[in-house]
Order: C-alpha cells, then sequence, then structure tokens
C-alpha cells in the first residue's frame, strides 16, 4: 500500500510541475509577444523595409509616358518597372484619401507626406517618387506606394 501511495504522490508531482512550466510559459509569452514576433519577422522576412525618399530614382519620366507604357505591352512594363523607385511628374487630377492620382497613375502616399496633401488641388503639377507595385489593367491604372513628395 505504501509503494501504491508513492507512486500516486510521484505521478501528481510530476502533474503539477508539467502545469507549472506550461502556466510559466504562456507568462513568458504574453508578455514578450512583441519580441517573439519580431523575432518571427526577421526569420521569416527576406525583404527589408525600403526608404524610398532616400533612394535615387532609377526612372525619372511624366504620369503619361509611365501610363503609355502599360498600355503598350504590359509585360515589358511590369519587367522594367515594378519593384522600382519612379520618380513621376504630372497633373494631380483627384485627391482620395492618401491616394493621389496623377491621371493613371495612383500614388499612395508615405505617412510623413499625408499633412501636404492638403495643398494639392485638382489641375495642379507636381512630382512625386514612389515604389512601382502594379499595374491594374481593369481600372488602367499603375500603383505606386510609399510616394514622396519631390
Amino acid at each position: 500500500m505504501d509503494k501504491y501511495f508513492n507512486v500516486i504522490l510521484m505521478k501528481k508531482k510530476i502533474i503539477i510541475t508539467v502545469v507549472a512550466l506550461v502556466i510559466i510559459g504562456v507568462i513568458v509569452v504574453v508578455t514578450n509577444f512583441g519580441f517573439f514576433m519580431d523575432l518571427g519577422m526577421k526569420m521569416t522576412s527576406s525583404m527589408q523595409h525600403r526608404d524610398i525618399s532616400k533612394e535615387q530614382a532609377a526612372f525619372t519620366l511624366s504620369s503619361d509616358e509611365l501610363s503609355k507604357s502599360f498600355t503598350a505591352n504590359k509585360d515589358e512594363a511590369n519587367k522594367k518597372y515594378i519593384n522600382k523607385s519612379v520618380l513621376v511628374e504630372g497633373a494631380v487630377s483627384a485627391v482620395e484619401g492618401v491616394t493621389v492620382s496623377l491621371d493613371h497613375v495612383a500614388c499612395n502616399m508615405d505617412s510623413t507626406q499625408i499633412t501636404m496633401l492638403k495643398d494639392f488641388k485638382p489641375g495642379s503639377k507636381v512630382k512625386i517618387q514612389g515604389l512601382v507595385v502594379g499595374y491594374d489593367d481593369l481600372m488602367d491604372e499603375i500603383k505606386l506606394s510609399q510616394c514622396v513628395i519631390k
């Protein structure tokens, strides 16, 4: 009987130890969640954030020239411009939220530039540098992100 009691007591100690370790592990993960997220992002992300405002533009052209290159040959334009920094000059056709449109070029502005958007009026000429992220052939629109005013 004494041997049976010791076995039960040993199993209870093991269970209590495992439960305590799980609780401690959960507390550590919850309190350091940001650390684990950052670590996970660093381990899985192969691309570092680019600062477009500090980059030399790979191409300088008008919004019409950029638009014509995509409508003429979408595949060639994708190879040439996608993931490249471009400096685009054109007339503002619309400002909606954080997006400035230069005819068929939609410039999603960087968060540091948002306060300047109130000064943009349709028809005003601007130079905007951004990263070409895609072409929407349904809307006939070139998408730029991380855009800054030059």
